[in-house]
């Protein structure tokens, strides 16, 4: 799954505002072992979405017809704990989201969700509980994530800034992860396993099909 660049994004944001959601929550792990990344947007959060008999739970605030296809995710307290399977990463991008907002993440999980091309930025608990009630008083309300100028523009237009590292964003604004760096050096790589080649031909060298 190619990563899609992330610039200004615009749109409803989902206030799932409950502590400690694990990755078990995010995804199950039977799902991982059965399902390719691509096909786990339909069980993402399914402990929450689902009942025992496998419906719909309208009391769900991810089933709301009014954040249907929101891009972004409002989030409470360590988000994303547990264990740290990137799978959790997978089942967000696969179910639509964005950008993941709260006061803080599973410090894994949010790794694992930047280098999957997900903005997850934590901001005050004062802010978090602001962006909730302006959210719950206009449900649908869209806001604004302006990654290149590192501010979220909430429904009443009041701005707030956030910190992320440069290098994250920069590969986030790009859509790039960790392998396409990679292969951006693949002609000074070659040229650095040629030159080695020649200079200690008797070493073995690895094979490419």
């Amino acid at each position: 799954m190619s990563m899609q660049p992330f610039t200004t994004v615009r749109g409803p944001a989902t206030p799932l505002m409950l502590a400690n959601v694990d990755t078990d929550v995010i995804v199950r792990i039977e799902r991982l072992t059965t399902l390719g990344r691509e096909q786990l947007g339909p069980y993402a959060f399914e402990a929450l979405r689902r009942r025992e008999d496998g419906s719909d739970d309208p009391a769900c605030i991810l089933n709301d017809t009014r954040f249907r296809g929101a891009p972004f995710l409002l989030a409470g307290p360590n988000f994303g704990c547990g264990s740290s399977r990137e799978g959790a990463a997978f089942a967000v991008m696969d179910f639509g989201l964005r950008a993941l907002v709260g006061p803080s993440f599973g410090e894994i999980f949010q790794v694992n969700c930047i280098q999957n091309g997900i903005l997850a930025i934590t901001f005050s608990e004062v802010v978090i509980q602001d962006l909730w009630r302006q959210l719950s008083e206009r449900p649908g309300a869209p806001i604004t994530i302006d990654l290149p100028n590192q501010m979220l523009v909430a429904p009443d237009r009041s701005v707030h800034a956030f910190n992320i590292s440069a290098l994250r964003k920069d590969r986030l604004l790009r859509g790039i992860d960790d392998i396409d760096v990679t292969l951006s050096y693949r002609d000074q790589i070659e040229r650095f396993e040629a030159d080695r080649r020649a200079a200690v031909p008797w070493l073995p060298t690895m094979r490419r099909e």
